[in-house]
């Protein structure tokens, strides 16, 4: 028999017989080995900021004594019993738990349990729980694909998102089946986690991003992609899990010894916009689906586009001997070793975009193919369309209207809402600094003042300042791009 019950925190018991440790009898003792065996600070700091998990029941019955022992949650109850009671935990550790218990609102001081009436009764369930799978009626745990399809569900970082994209492209295309090994994605993961790698398959994204951007044709893509899959799925073949650096860049040169690899380039596209799109789509190039016509080769005369796309190679190399630079918790692109202030375009390689509006997105492709340093006025009049664009849009996204004022008074209304976001990345917290820098003197390069002057001939931009205060604002400008 079972049945729901709410306690006080305190005058619940930790488990003598917790399978998690030996027999103790003294519920200091429990504690002390629970902090040192079983990651409870952390558990705590977690309920500390983000409360106790609704997914998750603590289990209970009573003792001789009629008191409530602890016989599922033995982890999240001693978290919870020193949050309430820092002064419990060993003396080493109280002031760790006074600190969390003081910083946050989320700590409660009661919880439903579920009384049984015997562990006997209680066994049943807490073996479900921690006893594997057994054939399927206990807890199953993600494998890697499922992993990363919930972490880009919530636009989480995942090393593994660029890698599950591909290979659900390729089960589209009849590549690889849709049931395959774990291992699958974590081989590919570790080969499309080189640079060089992708610059080969043609692919500008990092990574750590879901949405797969192109800069090759689509069919000469799907070539090297089927080739790249068939070898994965071989056992005999060498592309393995063991592999490294040195083993990835050297099956990419025979890939391209081989010819399977992608000759051509393209202005950079989504993967996910080609395959959505049909003949009579304007945003999707003749070129983008084949591997003729005006697209760029190596040997063929440079074009805007073509320089852009070998700006883009010439970054590649400078990483391929580095590592990807990266931080815990943002989508960081790998690192140009050389001058920012050179480069061609205002949007710099590696600045990733998914942008669904047709009008912003072309807005945005324009700026990526004209050269800055010879049209600065026209580059400053698309970055004008494309910010006052970017921020009406994720206004009427984020606060559910549309809203006809200034472009001043919309990014100020802009600016606030996004401040009231408590888990912005560094990057990005950074970001939104260079913008409210921004905000606040009319005669930055990328102020609506000075923009609205551009766009009236009253003032010249500068390209230099130009890049620089885009680099400032960009993390946060692919903030608003993934919320509209």
């Amino acid at each position: 028999m079972v049945k729901p019950v709410t306690l006080n925190i305190l005058d619940i018991y930790l488990d003598q017989k917790n399978p998690r440790h030996a027999p103790l009898n003294a519920q200091s003792d429990i504690v002390e080995k629970l902090i040192q065996k079983e990651q409870v600070k952390r558990l705590a700091r977690d309920i500390a900021e983000n409360g106790v998990s609704p997914l998750e029941m603590t289990a209970v019955v009573k003792d001789e004594s009629g008191r409530y022992i602890v016989v599922e949650g033995n982890r999240r109850t001693c978290a919870l019993r020193l949050l309430n009671d820092p002064k419990s935990a060993p003396n080493a550790h109280i002031s760790y738990f006074t600190k969390l218990a003081k910083n946050s609102d989320k700590i409660p001081k009661k919880i439903t349990c579920q009384l049984f009436d015997s562990r006997e009764n209680a066994d049943i369930w807490i073996e479900r729980r921690h006893s594997g799978t057994q054939d399927g009626i206990g807890a199953k745990q993600w494998n890697s694909d499922q992993k990363t399809r919930f972490n880009t569900s919530r636009e989480k970082r995942d090393d593994n998102a660029l890698a599950s994209a591909i290979l659900d492209y390729a089960v589209v295309q009849g590549f690889v089946p849709e049931e395959r090994e774990d291992k699958i994605l974590t081989t590919a993961a570790r080969y499309l986690g080189n640079p060089f790698f992708r610059k080969t398959l043609g692919i500008t994204s990092s990574r750590s991003h879901a949405s797969v951007e192109l800069n090759v044709p689509l069919n000469e893509f799907s070539i090297v992609i089927e080739k790249f899959c068939k070898d994965l799925l071989d056992p005999k073949s060498e592309v393995t899990s063991r592999t490294r650096r040195v083993q990835w860049e050297a099956y990419a040169r025979g890939l391209i010894s081989l010819g399977l690899a992608p000759k051509n380039h393209v202005q950079s596209y989504l993967l996910s916009d080609a395959l959505n799109s049909n003949e009579d789509d304007p945003d999707t190039p003749e070129e983008v689906i084949q591997g003729a016509g005006e697209q760029t080769s190596a040997d063929s005369k440079a074009t805007p586009s073509s320089q852009h796309d070998s700006s883009a190679n010439d970054h590649a190399k400078d990483t391929i001997n580095g590592e990807e630079g990266k931080k815990e918790g943002s989508a960081t692109k790998p690192q140009n070793t050389k001058n920012p202030d050179k480069r061609k375009y205002i949007i710099p390689y590696g600045f990733s975009a998914t942008i669904k509006n047709p009008i912003l997105r072309r807005v945005y492709q324009e700026m990526t193919a004209i050269l800055i340093d010879e049209n600065t006025l026209a580059v400053s009049l698309l970055t004008r369309a494309f910010l006052e664009n970017l921020y009406s849009l994720f206004h009427e996204k984020e606060l559910g209207n549309q809203i006809k004022a200034q472009t001043h008074v919309v990014m100020n209304k802009v600016i606030t809402h996004i401040e009231k976001n408590n888990n912005l990345t560094k990057v990005e917290s950074q970001a939104l600094g260079a913008l409210k820098r921004v905000q606040c003197n009319q005669n930055n390069v990328l102020s609506p003042h000075t923009l609205g002057a551009n766009a009236h001939a009253s003032h010249y931009p500068n390209a230099t300042e130009l890049k620089r205060e885009w680099d400032n604002i960009s993390a946060i400008v692919e903030y608003m791009l993934k919320r509209i």
